[in-house]
Formats: structure tokens, sequence, C-alpha cells
């Protein structure tokens, strides 16, 4: 089967190809997009739960670390989301670092359809 092509904004999946030639450099900036302007209501939603919640359901990607103590507290900490911004910012300010990214994302968009092997 061939891969489909798609848009280098909806690529999700992490074609070889792409991790090969680029690292999935998209991939990074779009997890620290999600670092710096997660949503952290799920982290709170079992902060202050009085019931056992599904953890699988939860959207904990901005938590770092939870632990719980003897003591029955729960201590949840976050990433920090200025360093994220940080990070996207010395990003996007460099151009030609930035005209790069879209090349390689590009490439890597028509290369899914590419090299006739099986889907990812």
């Amino acid at each position: 089967m061939r891969r489909r092509k798609q848009e280098p904004d909806t690529c999700n999946e992490r074609c070889i190809s792409c991790t090969r030639r680029f690292g999935c450099k998209k991939r990074v900036l779009l997890g620290y997009e999600r670092l710096a302007f997660g949503s952290t209501t799920d982290a709170f939603r079992l902060l202050m739960s009085d019931t056992e919640l599904d953890v699988d359901r939860l959207d904990l990607y901005n938590v770092s670390e939870i632990k719980k103590p003897k003591d029955g507290a729960m201590e949840i900490k976050f990433f920090d989301r200025l360093k994220a911004l940080e990070y996207l910012g010395t990003a996007s300010t460099d151009a030609s670092q930035a005209g790069s990214l879209y090349e390689a994302l590009n490439r890597c968009a028509e290369n899914i359809g590419g090299e006739g092997s099986d889907e990812v």
C-alpha cells in the first residue's frame, strides 16, 4: 500500500523518512506549543477529585511529575511554560531556520507517498 500524502499541518504520523532526514522538527515544535499553551484543567480535576478518575482519559501532557506522599496529599509539578515559549520564540525568530523547517516539512509530506513502502 502507498502512503497518503498529507498537508504538513495535518501530518501527525511519525514517518520513517521524516525521522531519518529531519528528526521530526515539526513534532518538537508542536510539543513545545502544547506545553506553552496547553490546558491544565485535567491536572486540577485530578488534584481536586474525591473519587477515582480514569487517568487514561485525562490530558496530563503538561505534567512533569506527580507525587502522592503517605499523608494523602498530592503534589503536581508542571513543565515550565516560559521555557517552552522562549524556545518557540527563538525557533520562530530565525527566518532561515523557519524556511528550512518549512522545506523539510514539505519534503516529509511528499515522501509520505513515495518509496512504495507500507503505511506507517
